[in-house]
């Protein structure tokens, strides 16, 4: 698809001002998707992987680890750019940041299965898994406040902290596209951030968060014993 196609789409789309202070998204989802069908049919397809690969409730904890493990595998590999490869690991390294360290906070060891999640970071997780950021605190600084939160019990500020994460990451990344299939990319994966927040329920958030610490990787749940930290 030509680049000034992409701007032709990208301009007709609402912008999208902030992520906490949206009461509603900027746009209906049926109007969004009629205005994605300017794509051309490989660039709808390319999206369709992308955005199922990575919305908000695929990565759940809840998950079955060796289709998301395929499926991100498979998705990468069809793909052309760099750009959007960085983002799936990304995304998924921050998915197996998170859910390592509600096994830590729930007291369970760290997972014995030779590659027991997507991403570049499991091996070094596991082998760090006796710090209390995973190793990992400068290169992901939300990290800590995550590890309050856990402590706390504050499912909201958990939530929220998350969410402006992938936010700033993609903020961060929107400064190098503009005009091409990744700016489009990144506006979807924006536009579900805020569809995220907006139908928010509180109290839904309290028993999913009480559901998730008490949870582990998907099937490695029942793979591994419970008890002290080892």
């Amino acid at each position: 698809m030509a680049e000034n196609a992409y701007y032709t789409l990208l301009t007709s789309l609402p912008h999208i001002d902030s992520l906490f202070n949206s009461r509603i998204t900027p746009i209906s989802r049926f109007q969004l998707d009629k205005r994605l069908s300017m794509l051309s049919t490989a660039d709808q397809q390319r999206l369709v992987k992308i955005e199922s690969l990575l919305h908000w409730d695929q990565l759940d904890d809840e998950v079955e680890e060796k289709a998301l493990i395929h499926q991100a595998e498979r998705t990468r590999a069809e793909l052309d750019s760099q750009a959007l490869n960085d983002l799936i690991d990304w995304r998924l390294d921050m998915r197996t940041i998170v859910a390592a360290l509600r096994r830590k906070h729930a007291g369970q060891p760290a997972p014995t299965e030779p590659k027991w999640s997507y991403g570049s970071r499991y091996e070094y997780i596991r082998n760090h898994w006796g710090s209390a950021t995973l190793g990992l605190g400068s290169a992901f600084p939300w990290i800590p406040k995550v590890v309050e939160c856990l402590r706390n019990g504050e499912c909201i500020a958990l939530e929220k902290i998350l969410l402006q994460a992938v936010w700033d990451h993609l903020s961060h990344m929107a400064m190098k596209h503009s005009h091409d299939f990744e700016a489009v990319v990144i506006y979807v994966l924006r536009w579900n951030l805020v569809a995220r927040w907006t139908a928010y329920d509180t109290e839904k958030a309290r028993v999913r968060f009480r559901s998730l610490v008490e949870t582990s990787l998907g099937e490695f749940r029942d793979q591994l014993p419970t008890g002290p930290e080892a």
